[in-house]
């Protein structure tokens, strides 16, 4: 019982998070040109967010692993809640910049953790299918967010971050009355790291899970660049306009929570972990490189759909692997991870744009060759990481 009460807690911090999210796409832009900032700023201001989270996540996961995973998720969610409602009082742009700074500080204190929350509570062979169901939670948020955000901008600018930080701050009495420690006071002496340096660029590379981070990295790029691109690319092969955007990202959302809280137990019981990730590293090469020749609408839909479900099997996954083969606290590991993960989502839309200005096919034929190339190189080792997974069990 307390374990699915922590799970449906989990759930809602995790959509509330990247509602939140996606629930400033639709008027930041309008938000910051009403400041008197340009399209420069608005990038700035963008990967902002992103930048803070890839420096402070690990550190996050690394409190975590030492003092509890309850009050390092308290502290993120919020954090969450008071930063969005700051960003709704701003009235300067410098204010905007400062405040953005600070949430990605302190709300990326939630990702790392409620994925390490939910390895502490769940028994490795259904770790991926919760792992599953926080990212069918990620993808809810984001079907949700930019619809919010777009209907309620229509009646003020700072609106839909009111509502944001107040749904946050709603839901932290309920976390803190129902939401217990899942580490145990015996796993947080053995657990805590003992390296002194916990930044993810001077760990990673001679950190044991390198080759995660890198595929990590590989996903959050090509997911950038597809995410970053595709309204220009669709605009421009097949006349696209705001409506036809709003029903494909939608249905490429309900697909993704369908695969991970619906059938993502069922493939890994079937396939593995390891297999799902090569599988999915397949899909979304196959996904980004067919959707360049799309002859037709409903084929862009079908390829769309085919890069989605790729990165979908590949997201659950790869945490699940990380967690399960961490050398030391699975905070600090998620930590890490999630940083990579935000440095793909700071360089995919720069160098998205950087290519897409040259030719529009450029960011997909990257793309798709960063997972390829991913896949030929990772092969053995991620073969290694499924005999390991074998001797474990």
């Amino acid at each position: 019982m307390k374990e699915g009460r922590a799970t449906i807690i989990l759930f809602i911090t995790l959509f509330l998070v990247m509602a939140g999210f996606g629930v400033i796409l639709p008027t930041l832009p309008y938000l910051v040109i009403h400041m008197g900032g340009n399209s420069i700023s608005l990038g700035f201001l963008t990967a902002s967010y992103s930048l803070l989270q890839f420096f402070f996540a690990p550190l996050w996961g690394r409190w975590s692993d030492r003092i509890g995973r309850r009050p390092v998720l308290l502290i993120g969610l919020s954090g969450y809640g008071v930063t969005f409602i700051l960003f709704g009082l701003a009235s300067q742009l410098w204010m905007l910049f400062a405040i953005r700074l600070l949430s990605g500080m302190i709300s990326s204190a939630t990702l790392p953790t409620a994925m390490a929350y939910m390895a502490d509570i769940t028994p490795a062979e259904k770790r991926a299918s919760g792992m599953g169901m926080m990212g069918a939670a990620m993808g809810l948020g984001m079907i949700v967010g930019p619809a919010l955000g777009g209907w309620l901008g229509h009646y003020g600018f700072s609106i839909p971050f009111f509502v944001a930080g107040a749904m946050a701050l709603m839901t932290m009495p309920f976390a803190f009355a129902l939401l217990p420690e899942s580490l145990k006071e015996e796993n947080r002496r053995t657990e805590a790291s003992t390296d002194s340096n916990p930044w993810p660029l001077l760990r990673a590379f001679r950190h044991p899970q390198r080759w995660l981070f890198g595929l990590t990295f590989i996903i959050s790029f090509t997911m950038a660049l597809f995410e970053g691109t595709f309204a220009l690319f669709s605009y421009e092969r097949f006349q696209f306009g705001t409506r036809e955007m709003g029903f494909l990202f939608a249905a490429l959302g309900f697909l993704a929570v369908l695969i991970q809280a619906g059938l993502m137990g069922k493939l890994v019981k079937r396939f593995g972990n390891v297999r799902l990730i090569m599988g999915g590293l397949i899909l979304s090469a196959c996904g980004l490189t067919l959707t360049l020749f799309a002859p037709a609408v409903l084929w862009l839909f079908l390829f769309t759909a085919l890069y989605s479900m790729g990165s979908s099997i590949l997201r659950p996954n790869v945490s699940t692997l990380v967690s399960q083969t961490a050398p030391e606290g699975q905070g600090i590991s998620l930590g890490i991870m999630q940083s990579f993960d935000s440095l793909g989502r700071i360089m995919g839309p720069i160098v998205g744009g950087a290519l897409y200005h040259l030719w529009f096919g450029l960011p997909y034929l990257a793309g798709a060759l960063s997972v390829a190339v991913t896949l030929l190189v990772s092969w053995k080792r991620l073969q290694g990481y499924g005999r390991l997974l074998e001797e474990q069990s």
